[in-house]
């Protein structure tokens, strides 16, 4: 005899989250084996999963079987759904495609556009975005969500950039969520690109079972996210992290900078400056770091300077929140000397401030697979990824 289990909506829907998440992080799983994993009763599973497949959210591996036998074995419908994901720089634009279980698919590169408007840019991305899909040749009925990564002080609520990069056009006051909710029709999630990146390194990087951590990116700019205690941190404003502003000198007190006075001078973007001022012609940061280990004087001269203020504005960052770890990650960072800013590090630092400092491994995929979380988590608030830290 069938019986029919009634349970209030609030318990339910806490019961179905258990049993969906723990087929998704165990599976393939038994009825009986997830009713011993969790406490639930038998028959509440068996109900459960009869919704759960219903909802296209797992499968039985049996399709012909009884969906009534408990013997038969259950696992996630990863592929169920996909979703995009955007890390938006200022020299590329990396697009993947993420699957319910939070894996990349897919993925595929252009250079950042050249454009005088907003929105010109995000015409061309929209488009970019649109050939994406047709060559994964997913169905777009299965797109269930868009998360974008992008520079600038970001309000994740209404998907709106608030201050936006000088590296990107008109970027101030952009409505990036509202614009891809209405050509693509699916929710979207907007975070500052640095603390995907931290999210990223969270989830499946060098900053795993941390609680307390610091992502430094250098790349065409200079930003920072920061995990403390559990909790990524985004401040009053969202703008928690835009360390480009710090000073180090009285006199930039009175030189309002647009970009950032420490940007200008600890960023790709300022080392490739300091390099036309003092050598008299365009260089790219990479050259740089390449003449100075052919032993070029001026070129040595700026690294040192680089590395020294890298330095100070990590010292700086210690003494303030005492993290177990920097990451650096950006395109400058593989030519960054470590032993060498470790050791000017390790001068003004005791046991109880004494951190690691690591260069990332994943680099701007961890912004991919940052954003892509956050797009899922919430796209299906119900999926629990990194369920021990707090996102928002």
């Amino acid at each position: 005899m069938n019986m029919e289990v009634h349970l209030p909506s609030t318990i339910r829907k806490m019961n179905q989250e258990i049993v969906l998440n723990s087929i998704k992080d165990t599976g393939p799983i038994s009825r009986t084996e997830i009713a011993k994993q969790t406490g639930i009763t038998k028959a509440t599973v068996s109900d459960i999963v009869k919704t759960l497949i219903e909802e296209g959210l797992i499968y039985d591996e049996k399709e012909d079987a009884d969906l009534s036998k408990r013997g038969t074995r259950l696992h996630f419908a990863k592929f169920a759904a996909y979703g995009i994901a955007i890390d938006l720089g200022g020299t590329t634009l990396h697009f993947g495609q993420f699957n319910l279980a939070g894996e990349c698919m897919a993925r595929h590169t252009v250079a950042t556009y050249h454009c005088d408007t907003s929105q010109q840019f995000l015409e061309l991305m929209a488009g970019d975005l649109e050939e994406f899909i047709q060559q994964s040749n997913q169905p777009r009925e299965r797109l269930a969500f868009i998360s974008i990564a992008t520079p600038g002080i970001v309000d994740p609520t209404s998907g709106i950039v608030l201050e936006g990069s000088p590296n990107l056009p008109q970027w101030e006051n952009i409505g990036l969520g509202e614009f891809f909710n209405r050509h693509f029709n699916v929710p979207v999630t907007v975070e500052n690109d640095v603390r995907a990146a931290l999210i990223g390194e969270m989830y499946a990087g060098a900053l795993q079972k941390l609680n307390s951590a610091v992502l430094i990116g250098i790349g065409t700019g200079l930003g920072s996210a920061i995990l403390i205690d559990g909790k990524v941190i985004r401040g009053a404003h969202n703008a928690a992290g835009e360390i480009g502003y710090m000073m180090f000198q009285p006199q930039q007190l009175y030189a309002p900078s647009e970009k950032g006075h420490y940007e200008m001078i600890c960023s790709g973007s300022g080392l490739e400056a300091a390099a036309y001022e003092t050598l008299g012609r365009k260089v790219s940061a990479a050259e740089v770091f390449e003449m100075a280990r052919n032993h070029d004087i001026q070129a040595t001269h700026l690294i040192q300077r680089f590395e020294d203020h890298l330095a100070m504005g990590i010292l700086n960052i210690i003494s303030i929140l005492n993290p177990e770890k920097i990451l650096l990650m950006g395109g400058v960072t593989s030519s960054l000397s470590l032993p060498q800013l470790n050791a000017k590090v390790s001068l003004h630092t005791s046991h109880v401030k004494d951190v690691s400092i690591e260069i990332s491994e994943l680099q701007h995929q961890s912004a991919l697979q940052g954003i892509a979380i956050l797009g899922l988590k919430q796209a299906y608030p119900s999926l629990h990824y990194m369920n021990d830290k707090q996102l928002y």
